[in-house]
């Protein structure tokens, strides 16, 4: 997992599980609320919006299943990719394959953040796409084939 070749892939899978961390802990920690913020939770509340199976969720139980999908996701994501990192029979070709493809979802998520100019998911898109381009930039090229 830390071998040459592996280290950069590695700690961006890391920062992954850690952005789900503070994500989920950014969206629980106990803040107290402004009366705008309160008044739009109370609305949420009150909206409720036919799912279908009998389900009528309010626009705050969709608010709070984003939220938590975006943890999991986050964190599935980054452990997926320690185990293929930890994996020695993982082919370097994979790896780079991957590599690409982190590259992709991780500038696509930045490029959220960017656009609806909300700087928590920007930075740490930013963060992590730095990560993945140094990798994708520094891998020796003999790390590259297989």
């Amino acid at each position: 997992m830390w071998k040459r070749g592996r280290r950069l892939f590695t700690t961006a899978a890391i920062l992954m599980v850690l952005t789900a961390a503070g994500h989920t802990i950014g969206n629980v920690a106990p803040i107290p609320q402004g009366p705008a913020e309160q008044k739009v939770f109370a609305a949420m509340d009150e909206y409720r919006q036919p799912m279908g199976f009998g389900m009528v969720p309010s626009m705050h139980d969709i608010y709070w299943t984003l939220v938590f999908t975006m943890s999991i996701t986050f964190a599935a994501l980054g452990l997926m990719n320690l185990v293929v990192a930890a994996t020695r029979e993982t082919p370097t070709g994979l790896l780079r394959r991957l590599t690409w493809v982190n590259a992709i979802w991780v500038g696509a998520f930045m490029l959220v953040g960017w656009h609806y100019r909300v700087p928590p998911p920007f930075i740490s898109a930013a963060i992590l796409e730095a990560v993945i381009v140094l990798d994708l930039i520094f891998r020796h090229p003999s790390e590259q084939a297989g």
